[in-house]
C-alpha cells in the first residue's frame, strides 16, 4: 500500500499502518452501540470528508500510498452515501414520531 520510495520498514511504519487497522475497529465498534439520530448521521457525514481530502493528496500530489489506496476512497464514499441516506431516513421518522 505505500510506495518504495517512502518505505523504511521501521517499528514506526508498522505502528502507523497497524493504527488504520485499530481505527477501523473502534469507529466499526462505536456504530454498532450507537443510537443515531438525524444529527448523528450529518455529524459523521461532515466526520468523514477531511478523509477524502487526505485519500486525495497522499495518493495524487504526494504520493505516499499508492493506487491501492482509491480503495479506501471508495469505501469513503461508500461511508457517505449510507450516512447520506440514513440522515434522510433518520429525519423522516422523527417526523414522525413528533
Amino acid at each position: 500500500m505505500i510506495n518504495p520510495a517512502f518505505q523504511h520498514m521501521s517499528t514506526t511504519s508498522a505502528l502507523l499502518i497497524g493504527c488504520f487497522g485499530a481505527q477501523a475497529v473502534l469507529g466499526g465498534l462505536f456504530i454498532w452501540f450507537s443510537r443515531f439520530t438525524a444529527q448523528t448521521f450529518l455529524v459523521y457525514a461532515v466526520a468523514l470528508l477531511p478523509f477524502f481530502v487526505f485519500n486525495y493528496w497522499f495518493v495524487f500530489e504526494i504520493p505516499v500510498f499508492n493506487r491501492w489506496m482509491a480503495l479506501d476512497l471508495g469505501s469513503n464514499a461508500l461511508m457517505l452515501g449510507l450516512t447520506l441516506w440514513g440522515w434522510r431516513l433518520a429525519r423522516k421518522q422523527e417526523a414522525l414520531d413528533v
